[in-house]
């Protein structure tokens, strides 16, 4: 499913706290009979409230007060989409400061998540020193999906479209973030999760088939 970040003029979006797509129950907070400018969204998966503060407000056709634009508080989290749960520890850490960074700086937050990345293909047993061929060597030896590649090049963190710090407008470094969150939990999902899953999948099966198998498997590269 396509991440629908929050909003505060959202109905629904991927909630902050336990990250499904769930639709949100908003509440103004009221403060001596009247309306503050502050507003909670309960998610109706988990529900855990969102604090958010609303810059301008307007009224619905049934004339309710509703916001119109604004900001989340709490948590500060940010809103990009919750790291995999299989993400190393130390990637994570990068990944969320630059969650929490990235709407008030996503310079800063394209500069973490690069360095989270990098770090993210020395687990996965390259030398995290140049990314660009990092991610190529990972695409051949078929740990992600070749179209990984593309995907770099496209949000201009590889190849020879790349672009480095003091060369990107604001623009940039806001579009090369956004789209980074979301290619780290893809390789995460990818290069860890999937390959985990399918090794309990693996070690579920009965000996005597397993050992029959890895025999065939031995033999064919022989």
């Amino acid at each position: 499913m396509k991440y629908i970040e929050p909003s505060i003029t959202g109905k629904s979006f991927h909630c902050p706290f336990c990250g499904t797509h769930a639709h949100m129950e908003w509440s103004w907070l009221i403060k001596d009979n009247r309306t503050t400018d502050y507003i909670e969204a309960t998610c109706s998966h988990c529900d855990k409230c969102s604090l958010w503060l609303a810059h301008e407000k307007g009224n619905d056709s049934n004339n309710y007060i509703i916001p119109v634009k604004g900001e989340m508080l709490l948590p500060d989290s940010g809103l990009s989409p919750l790291a995999e749960t299989d993400m190393p520890e130390d990637v994570k850490r990068d990944y969320i400061e630059a969650s929490r960074i990235f709407p008030r700086s996503p310079r800063g937050a394209a500069a973490l998540l690069r360095l989270g990345l990098q770090k993210l293909c020395k687990h996965l047993g390259q030398k995290g020193e140049n990314i660009n061929d990092d991610i190529r060597t990972l695409a051949a030896n078929n740990t992600v999906p070749p179209m990984v590649v593309k995907v770099a090049d496209t949000v201009r963190i590889t190849g020879n479209n790349a672009v480095h710090p003091g060369e990107m407008s604001d623009k940039d470094f806001d579009f090369v973030a956004s789209k980074m969150f979301g290619l780290i939990n893809f390789i995460v999902r990818k290069a860890i999760t999937e390959p985990n899953e399918l090794e309990s999948l693996y070690q579920m099966t009965p000996e005597n088939p397993r050992k029959s198998a890895e025999k065939r498997d031995k033999k064919n590269k022989a």
